[in-house]
């Protein structure tokens, strides 16, 4: 935090640039303003006297690491030269909600992460199935004419909808189809696809929930996962433990790009900053009054079938509150009902 205090930024624009959950950065940030070395300035951080002393004492200077063009993503943002069109698609795309816990990333990221799959030799010919599509990744891959066959499975029937008559307008080789993860897959989807994209909850249950559903329809042997997980909403002990039950289900991790997925939060507040428990933290420790920056970031995660996969949820589940919700869901909205 000293580091990036080099100059006033806004409390929001801390928590991007930290490598630390939620409530690891409360805790933190309210030590420093407590001992003195961090001051609050019309809801601004600053460094104090004392903080700057400190700062130089730990050598802790600022250095820019990251490439301008992709902002630090090492893949460019419209490979494809389609992204004017995937944009002109999304505008007109349903509000995500907080009832289904929705959220999308940015349109220039979603062709970011077509093109990491396109080089990871999983998109051309591909059967894919797309399990919750809150970013429309479906019809992004679609308009590269690509992939041979991409199945959405969703419960929000704005989405479902729009897919389909969008898929329809263009020929797209794109089905979306109403989808309970509480249900197991559809026998006729079973080992049916050879990669699977989803953005699943990050609680323990939950993540292994959505995980076993979307692995449940991969082929076998060499089937490719892709999936998001933050490191706000999820501790390192929480990321062992998800990486424990990735081996469990025959899965080795192939790649990991931190940060790729950046969510506008502008575009994802359905209504206001105080339904997040981290808005109310952060606000009663700062006095921010609103949220000024693209704070929340997931990381690309890829993972391969090294052998028979064995989900390790089966059956139908009853959802409870702790599937979405834990102590460490602090950018998730107050809502009841919430299904994929």
């Amino acid at each position: 935090m000293l580091r990036y205090l080099e100059k006033e930024r806004s409390p929001w624009e801390l928590i991007s640039l930290v490598d630390a959950d939620l409530n690891v950065f409360v805790k933190e940030l309210s030590l420093l303003i407590q001992d003195g070395l961090v001051e609050i300035r019309d809801g601004k951080l600053t460094l104090t006297d004392k903080g700057q002393r400190e700062r130089d004492r730990l050598k802790a200077v600022f250095y820019d690491t990251r490439c301008k063009n992709c902002q630090g993503r090492g893949i460019v943002g419209d490979a494809f030269d389609v992204l004017s069109e995937y944009k002109e698609i999304a505008k007109s795309r349903p509000k995500p909600t907080a009832e289904y816990d929705q959220g999308y990333i940015k349109e220039e990221d979603v062709m970011r992460r077509i093109a990491f799959i396109y080089e990871r030799g999983d998109l051309e010919n591909s059967e894919i199935l797309v399990v919750g599509d809150d970013d429309l990744i479906s019809l992004g891959m679609a308009l590269t004419r690509l992939p041979k066959r991409i199945v959405v499975l969703e419960i929000d029937e704005r989405l479902i909808n729009f897919i389909n008559k969008i898929a329809e307008e263009r020929s797209f080789p794109v089905e979306a189809q109403k989808f309970d993860v509480r249900e197991d897959l559809p026998e006729a989807m079973r080992g049916k696809f050879d990669v699977f994209i989803t953005d699943p909850v990050e609680t323990i249950p939950g993540i292994t929930l959505f995980l076993s559903r979307a692995a449940s329809g991969l082929r076998g042997k060499g089937g490719a996962g892709y999936f998001g997980l933050t490191h706000l909403e999820a501790s390192l002990s929480k990321w062992r433990e998800i990486e424990r039950r990735l081996l469990e289900m025959n899965f080795a991790i192939t790649d990991m790009l931190r940060d790729f997925n950046v969510y506008p939060m502008k575009n994802n507040l359905e209504v206001s900053e105080q339904q997040y428990p981290i808005y109310q933290k952060i606000s009663k420790l700062t006095g921010s009054t609103r949220i000024d920056a693209d704070f929340y970031r997931s990381t690309l995660i890829r993972i391969e079938a090294v052998g028979e996969i064995k989900p390790l949820v089966k059956g139908r589940v009853e959802l409870k509150d702790e599937i979405y919700v834990d102590d460490e869901s602090l950018v998730t909205a107050k809502a009841s009902g919430r299904l994929r």
